[in-house]
């Protein structure tokens, strides 16, 4: 194991997120080392989708990670819709340029964020399983390929290290009385398929909403689609399996009658979803997210469902905000470990309610992806509000723009909406939405408007 320096920083976890951390810190002249379980040549299981970066994430990233990004990413600033009758509809994802997706293959993410967490001079150890922490000293136990072990030490311990994170369960397993956690799976799981790119519109997300489940399509700037189902898992048979999919036949048949547009261009389908077991999709939420001088970063505390796309924007928010914290607190000089000890305190207050709120906000979002965005009701309502936000924007702003585009917290994202929606439902109620919009709208401004605008003032 190497020795490290004062002022040393050890991550645990070399996934986008730890590699973002640590191109940050970096920055600061900390030493920074990482250490992951995998080895670098490890590929994924081929259950995955694309990353999807809005301005709440982007912003915080150093300029050319950013640029980066932008060069290999590809931009959708619509959703769309391929309805069970054939005809196609877009919703634009907000109101201004900058209102949009960076959609990017997990593996490019990583290995943008790999090269300039190297380059910013990091260290990265493959093939170190970390087995166990000291958040006092802090340290951590790590265990090579050979079975050897050893304790590596530094001022600040960091797991980044995901859902299944090793340090979570080291610290809630040894302090139970300091830290609770949380994890539970929903029905529904995920499988990546492989769909013929031909003509497809590259500017926005494709969907095909079916109910209980849906479709979707993320373009790529070589010409191809990440591709995945979302659907109920069986809870009857011995493998996990898509409920009603348990031969090549019935998913061919399955994919012909609900996504026939596109049937012709998954010649495999059948193949490749008996051959891939469906992902879980899990919560994992814990409080607080520190304890002495260890923190929790990403997925490994707060991981959530991936249909709001915030998880890796909510990440990268974590690793901003403890860098943030670090550099105006003075860790390069005075008391480290008070320090360290105070700066992880006020990160874990910053960022818990934030991260509960966001597992709340994509659970529910299920529902809109899987069939509230084909729902007359649905669009005529979004319609109103997008209306209102364009002509009084300091009054109103739609729940997803608040979400993906500002950096407002989650959870005063919701809490806001929230309010904000209960007083629109009260003019709304036995209305016809397209033939009385100009009307609900003033209504709503002429009694509402000084006091929204107050709030915003006091909320920011």
């Amino acid at each position: 194991m190497p020795e490290l320096a004062e002022r040393s920083v050890v991550i645990i976890g070399a996934g986008p997120v730890g590699c973002a951390l640590a191109t940050l810190l970096r920055r600061q002249g900390l030493e920074v080392d990482i250490f992951e379980r995998e080895e670098a040549a490890e590929s994924g299981s081929g259950n995955s989708f694309n990353l999807t970066l809005t301005s709440r994430g982007l912003d915080r990233l150093p300029r050319p990670v950013k640029r980066r990004l932008y060069l290999q990413g590809s931009v959708l600033v619509k959703r769309i819709i391929h309805h069970s009758d054939g005809a196609i509809s877009t919703q634009p994802y907000g109101t201004a340029d900058t209102h949009h997706l960076l959609s990017i293959p997990r593996g490019v993410l990583q290995v943008i964020l790999r090269d300039h967490a190297l380059r910013a001079g990091s260290r990265i150890h493959y093939g170190h399983k970390c087995v166990d922490v000291d958040t006092a000293r802090p340290a951590a136990l790590l265990q090579r390929r050979d079975g050897t072990t050893a304790w590596v030490r530094a001022d600040l311990l960091v797991g980044c290290d995901g859902a299944n994170s090793a340090v979570r369960e080291a610290i809630s397993r040894a302090h139970p009385e300091d830290m609770w956690v949380t994890r539970d799976t929903i029905d529904h799981g995920y499988a990546e398929i492989t769909m013929e790119y031909r003509d497809a519109d590259p500017a926005g997300m494709h969907l095909w909403p079916r109910g209980d489940h849906f479709l979707q399509a993320q373009p790529n700037r070589d010409q191809t689609f990440t591709t995945s189902l979302f659907k109920p898992l069986a809870h009857d048979t011995p493998r996990r399996q898509f409920a009603g999919l348990s031969t090549p036949g019935a998913i061919r048949d399955y994919c012909a009658t609900e996504f026939p547009d596109v049937f012709d261009r998954m010649p495999e389908v059948g193949q490749e979803l008996m051959s891939r077991t469906p992902g879980r999709l899990r919560i994992v939420s814990c409080a607080p997210h520190h304890h002495q001088r260890a923190v929790l970063i990403g997925d490994a505390a707060h991981a959530v469902v991936p249909f709001l796309g915030q998880g890796i924007n909510c990440s990268f928010e974590d690793a901003a905000t403890l860098s943030g914290l670090l550099e105006s607190t003075g860790f390069g000089a005075g008391d480290v470990d008070a320090v360290v000890e105070n700066v992880v305190e006020k990160y874990s207050g910053m960022r818990v309610a934030a991260g509960h709120a966001l597992a709340e906000l994509s659970l529910n979002n299920l529902q809109e992806l899987s069939a509230h965005v084909t729902s007359p009701s649905f669009l005529e309502r979004r319609a109103l509000e997008r209306r209102l936000h364009e002509l009084y924007p300091e009054v109103y702003t739609p729940l997803y723009q608040l979400v993906a585009f500002t950096r407002i917290p989650y959870d005063v994202a919701q809490q806001r909406h929230r309010k904000l929606s209960s007083a629109l439902d009260s003019f709304c109620l036995g209305r016809d939405l397209r033939r009385d919009q100009d009307t609900i709208i003033a209504e709503f401004v002429d009694k509402y408007g000084d006091e929204l605008l107050r709030d915003r003032e006091r909320t920011g």
